[in-house]
C-alpha cells in the first residue's frame, strides 16, 4: 500500500505540472529533491524513489495526449459557417430558464450538401434556447449549427473550460435557439439508458406540474439530479450556507437507498432457513443490489460523486463475499489512482476533487473523533458525530471550495446540523418513495413529492435566515494559486498533527506550516518594472491594470460581454487580478458607459477595496446597476472635467486623463482618455473607444510622447487612427477584441497598414493576455500562455 500511495502521489504532480508546459520539468525536479530524501529515509532503499520518478513522468506525458489534434475537426472550426449535423443522442439534460444541453456524437456534417470527411466520429455539446425535450439516448438527429472549438479567453486565474470538456470526451460546442430546429431521423437501440430517461423524463413532468417552479427544481435536484435547473436565487442560498452537496446525487443517495433495500431483504432472506443455512445475507444480498444502484446511478446522470460511492459499494461488496478487509482510506486512494489512470483529466474537475477530499476527510478523522463519542449517551453522540463528520468534510474540501467556486461559507457548519437530517431522514426518502409508488398509484406519488417540496422549501428558507445572521453571511475569495496553495499545505499540516505525535511527524507538520505562511505573505501585486500594463483578454470589450513598483494598481475598464448568463468580472477580471497578487485597487477608471466597458466593474466593485472611481459622467447618468456598486463600494467618486486631470496617486509618474467635452459628443468619442509619460522617449496612451470626432480632439492637445497606444474602439477603421500613428510613430500597438467578433475587429486594412509601417500588434483576440513591461531600454511584452506570463 506504500508503494500504491507513493504513485497516486507521483501521478498528481506530474498531472497538477504539466499545464505549465517545459515548465513544469524544473518544478517537477524541485518535487523530485524534496521526495528523494524523505522516501529513501523512510524505505531505507531507491526503490520508492524510482517509482515516483515513473510515475511522475508518465502522468506528465499523459496530460499532452488527452487533447488529440484533429485535422477534420480542425478545419470544420475554419469554416466557421453553418453546417448541417448528423447525429446520435448520447445524453441530455435540463438547464434552467426551459434550456437543454444534450451531448451528441457527429457521424456526419456537410456543408451546402457535400459532405465533409471525418476520420471518425467526435463528441459535440449542443445548447438549446428553448423548446420542449423530447430527445432520448439513441436518437439519430439532424440539426444546422455552427460548431466551435472550446477556447480559453486567455486570462490569468480562468477557469479552463476547454479541459473540462475534453475531460468529459466533448471536442466541439454547438448552439441552436429552439428545439424546432432538430429533425429527429430515428433511433438506433431501445437500450436501458433510453428506458430510464424515458422514466426520469416522465418523473419530472409530473414533479413540475404539481408545484411551484422553485419547489419542483428543488424536488427534481435531490431526487433525479437535475441540479442545473434549479433558479440561481435558490442555488446561491444553498451555497452561500454550505449545504449545496447535500442536492447533488452522492454517496448518501445511494447509500440511503441500498441501506433500505438491504434492510427489506435481509427481512425476507432471515425468513427462509434454507437460505440461512447456505450462506449469510451481508454475503449474497450486495450481488443483488448492485445491479438497482446502477440502474439508478444511470438515470440521475452518472456523476462523479454517484460513480465514485457505486464503485465502492461493489468493492465493499465483493470484499466482504471474500471476507477480505481493506483500509476504508487506502481503498478511497486506490479509487483515486484507478480514476486518474483512465482520465487523467479527472483531476481538474470539481466533482472529482470534492467527492475524493471529502469522502478522504471523513475516513480520515472518523477513528479520531469516535473516540470523544464512545460511551456518551445517544441524544448527545448523534449531533457531535453530525458535527464532526461535517467539520471533517468542510476541511478536507477547504481548499478546493475555495479554488473552483472561491467561496466562503461560515454557516456551512450549523446549516448542515439542521439540513442533513432534514434531508437524509426526511427529504431524499419521502422523494424515492414517491418514484417507486408512482407506478401503481400516481396520486399518492404526487402528494409525496408536493410533501418533498414543502420540507425543502422549509430547508432553503432556514438558510436564508441563518446566512442573514452576522458573520454568517458568504464571502466570495479571489486568491492567487500560491495562496491557494498554501491553505492546502495548512489542512496537511493539521491531518500531519492528528496522525500521530511522534517527532518525525512533528517535524513535517512544522516545515508544511512554515511553507504555508511563506507563500501566503509571498507579495505578488506589485510590479518589478517602474510600470506595466496588463490587457485582460475578455472577449469583445476591454479591461486593462495598471501597476508600478511600488505596488499602485489602477484598472481601466472591465470588460463586459453581452450575455448575461456570464459574468466578465466575476469569471475574468476577479480571478484574473488574484491571480496576480491585487486585492486592492487604487482606483478604477471608466472610460465610458458602454456594457463592453461596465458590465464586469459591478463585480469587481463588489468584491475588490477600491480607493477612487473616475468616470466622464456624474453617478446619476450613469447605469444604474454600477452607480449602486459604486455606492456599496464607498469609494470616492469623482467625474473628470472636460480637459486635462491628474489622478493624485501618480503610480510613480504623473498619471493623466483627458476628458473631450461631453456636448453633441456620441457616448464613444467622450471616452475618457489615458496617458502616462515616462520619460522625454516613452509614453503609454490609452484612447478608449474613440472615433474621428474624439481622436481629433484628442490630437488638438500637446502632450507626448507616446511609444505604446492603445488602438481606439477596438481596431475600429472609423477612428481615425493613421492620424494618431502618423503623430506619435509609436514604437508598439495593442488591441482588445473578441474572437471572431461579428464587427470584425480589428478592421483588416488598419492590420495591414500596421504592418506596412513596421509597427508590431499585439492582440488578445489571438494571442490572450498580453502584459507589457517597461524598462530604460523600452517596453518588454509577454503573452500569458499555460499559467504563465513568456
Amino acid at each position: 500500500m506504500q508503494l500504491l500511495n507513493i504513485a497516486f502521489v507521483a501521478t498528481v504532480f506530474g498531472l497538477a505540472l504539466a499545464p505549465l508546459g517545459t515548465f513544469g520539468l524544473p518544478f517537477g525536479g524541485l518535487v523530485l529533491l524534496v521526495a528523494v530524501p524523505y522516501l529513501t529515509w523512510k524505505r531505507g532503499n531507491s526503490h520508492p524513489l524510482v517509482l515516483f520518478f515513473l510515475f511522475f513522468l508518465l502522468a506528465n506525458l499523459r496530460y499532452p495526449l488527452a487533447f488529440p489534434d484533429r485535422q477534420d475537426v480542425d478545419e470544420i472550426e475554419a469554416l466557421n459557417k453553418r453546417v448541417v449535423v448528423t447525429a446520435t443522442v448520447t445524453q441530455v439534460e435540463s438547464l434552467a430558464d426551459g434550456r437543454t444541453r444534450a451531448d451528441l456524437r457527429v457521424t456526419g456534417v456537410s456543408l451546402r450538401d457535400e459532405a465533409l470527411p471525418l476520420s471518425a466520429p467526435f463528441q459535440i455539446r449542443l445548447y438549446i434556447g428553448a423548446g420542449n425535450i423530447f430527445l432520448l439516448p439513441g436518437d439519430e438527429i439532424r440539426l444546422r449549427s455552427r460548431l466551435r472549438k472550446p477556447r480559453l479567453f486567455g486570462t490569468p486565474g480562468e477557469f479552463n473550460w476547454p479541459r473540462q470538456l475534453a475531460g468529459q470526451g466533448i471536442a466541439m460546442t454547438a448552439w441552436i435557439k429552439h428545439t424546432d430546429e432538430i429533425e429527429v431521423l430515428g433511433n438506433k437501440t431501445n437500450s436501458l439508458l433510453r428506458c430510464l430517461y424515458a422514466w426520469k423524463g416522465r418523473v419530472a413532468t409530473l414533479i413540475t406540474s404539481i408545484m411551484p417552479t422553485a419547489d419542483a427544481a428543488l424536488v427534481r435536484s435531490l431526487v433525479l439530479g437535475e441540479g442545473r435547473v434549479m433558479p440561481d436565487q435558490e442555488r446561491d442560498v444553498l451555497a452561500s450556507a454550505g449545504i449545496s452537496h447535500l442536492f447533488a446525487i452522492s454517496g448518501l443517495h445511494l447509500g440511503l437507498i441500498g441501506w433500505g433495500l438491504f434492510s427489506l431483504f435481509s427481512r425476507l432472506y432471515h425468513s427462509s432457513p434454507r437460505l440461512l443455512s447456505w450462506r449469510p445475507p451481508q454475503r449474497v444480498l450486495p450481488y443483488f443490489l448492485v445491479p438497482i444502484l446502477f440502474g439508478y446511478l444511470m438515470l440521475t446522470g452518472d456523476a462523479v460523486a454517484t460513480r465514485r460511492a457505486f464503485a465502492l459499494v461493489v468493492l465493499g461488496a465483493t470484499f466482504l463475499s471474500m471476507r477480505y478487509h481493506i483500509n476504508a482510506l487506502q481503498l478511497l486512494v486506490s479509487l483515486a489512482f484507478l480514476s486518474l489512470l483512465l482520465n487523467p483529466l479527472l483531476l481538474w474537475q470539481a466533482g472529482w476533487q470534492l467527492s475524493f477530499a471529502g469522502a478522504a476527510g471523513i475516513v480520515f478523522w472518523h477513528p479520531r473523533f469516535s473516540k470523544l463519542c464512545k460511551g456518551r449517551s445517544v441524544l448527545l453522540r448523534y449531533p457531535v458525530q453530525l458535527l464532526m463528520v461535517t467539520g471533517a468534510a468542510t476541511l478536507a474540501t477547504l481548499p478546493l471550495v475555495l479554488l473552483n467556486f472561491h467561496l466562503l461559507a461560515p454557516a456551512g457548519l450549523p446549516a448542515n446540523l439542521v439540513a442533513v437530517p432534514m434531508v437524509a431522514l426526511l427529504a431524499l426518502p419521502i422523494g424515492l418513495l414517491g418514484m417507486a409508488v408512482l407506478p401503481f398509484c400516481q396520486p399518492v406519488a404526487e402528494q409525496l413529492f408536493i410533501f418533498d417540496g414543502f420540507i425543502l422549501n422549509v430547508l432553503v428558507r432556514f438558510s436564508e435566515w441563518l446566512i442573514a445572521l452576522p458573520g454568517l453571511g458568504s464571502h466570495m475569495v479571489f486568491l492567487s494559486r500560491l495562496q491557494y496553495l498554501s491553505i492546502g499545505l495548512l489542512v496537511a499540516a493539521l491531518c500531519s498533527v492528528a496522525t500521530q505525535p511522534a517527532r518525525k511527524t512533528l517535524l513535517l507538520s512544522v516545515a508544511l506550516l512554515s511553507f504555508a505562511m511563506g507563500l501566503w505573505l509571498v507579495q505578488r501585486g506589485g510590479s518589478a518594472a517602474p510600470l506595466t500594463i496588463t490587457m485582460f483578454s475578455v472577449g469583445q470589450g476591454e479591461s486593462l491594470l495598471l501597476q508600478n513598483d511600488h505596488g499602485q494598481t489602477v484598472l481601466i475598464d472591465g470588460g463586459g460581454l453581452y450575455s448575461e448568463r456570464f459574468d466578465v468580472g466575476e469569471r475574468l477580471v476577479a480571478p484574473a487580478l488574484a491571480e496576480l497578487g491585487v486585492n486592492r485597487l487604487d482606483a478604477i477608471v471608466l472610460t465610458h458607459d458602454h456594457p463592453d466597458h461596465r458590465k464586469g466593474l459591478e463585480f469587481v466593485l463588489d468584491h475588490f477595496k477600491v480607493g477612487e472611481v473616475w468616470a466622464a459622467k456624474p453617478l446619476a447618468n450613469l447605469n444604474a446597476a454600477f452607480a449602486a456598486a459604486v455606492q456599496r463600494n464607498g469609494g470616492v467618486f469623482r467625474v473628470a472635467e472636460s480637459g486635462w486631470s491628474e489622478l493624485p496617486f501618480g503610480l510613480g509618474t504623473p498619471l493623466r486623463v483627458f476628458s473631450p467635452a461631453i456636448g453633441r459628443l456620441s457616448e464613444n468619442d467622450s471616452s475618457l482618455v489615458v496617458f502616462c509619460g515616462l520619460n522625454p522617449d516613452n509614453g503609454l496612451l490609452l484612447t478608449g473607444d474613440l472615433e474621428a470626432k474624439g481622436v481629433g480632439i484628442l490630437l488638438q492637445e500637446e502632450f507626448g510622447p507616446v511609444s505604446l497606444l492603445k488602438l481606439p474602439h477596438h481596431g475600429s477603421r472609423h477612428s481615425a487612427t493613421r492620424q494618431l500613428i502618423a503623430r506619435f510613430r509609436p514604437a508598439a500597438c495593442f488591441v482588445s477584441a473578441g474572437f471572431r467578433n461579428s464587427y470584425h475587429l480589428p478592421a483588416q486594412s488598419l492590420v495591414n497598414y500596421l504592418e506596412e509601417e513596421g509597427i508590431p500588434l499585439f492582440r488578445t483576440d489571438l494571442q490572450g493576455t498580453v502584459r507589457a513591461s517597461f524598462a530604460s531600454d523600452g517596453w518588454h511584452f509577454s503573452l500569458w500562455e499555460n499559467g504563465l506570463f513568456r
